[in-house]
């Protein structure tokens, strides 16, 4: 399992903190800046990169409960007839997205350390025994 985030020590345990309060972030951006949209997207993206960060973990553990509360709403939606809307999209729904782009493109940025890292060390170790 090369380069999967299973069976390491997570860094800071209090790192969901990071995605939880970026929606605060991103409105205090917003008032600054105007840019709404960008504002949230943006916020996101780098929540979900310091998230990983701070914490790595397997992603589909990591997401698991998340797309059990969607899977939840949506067959609730379906099953009741009601329409599926976001009215929050432009600015709690970009978040989220953000927060789920920067998860993977920073787990995949360390997946290819690891496998660097490897191939280094690995080169190292032949050389070094061709030499003595």
């Amino acid at each position: 399992m090369e380069g999967r985030a299973l069976n390491r020590e997570p860094r800071k345990q209090w790192a969901w903190l990071v995605p939880w309060l970026s929606s605060g972030v991103a409105s205090v951006i917003t008032d600054g800046t105007g840019a709404e949209r960008g504002s949230f997207f943006l916020t996101g993206l780098a929540a979900g990169v310091i998230w990983q960060l701070l914490y790595r973990r397997d992603l589909a553990t990591r997401l698991t409960p998340m797309s059990v509360v969607v899977t939840i709403g949506v067959v609730a939606a379906l099953t009741t007839r009601q329409e599926l809307r976001w009215n929050d999209m432009n600015t709690v729904g970009l978040l989220a997205i953000g927060v789920l782009l920067g998860l993977i493109y920073t787990e995949q940025y360390q997946r290819w350390q690891d496998r660097t890292a490897w191939k280094r060390s690995s080169h190292l170790q032949n050389h070094s025994d061709a030499t003595v």
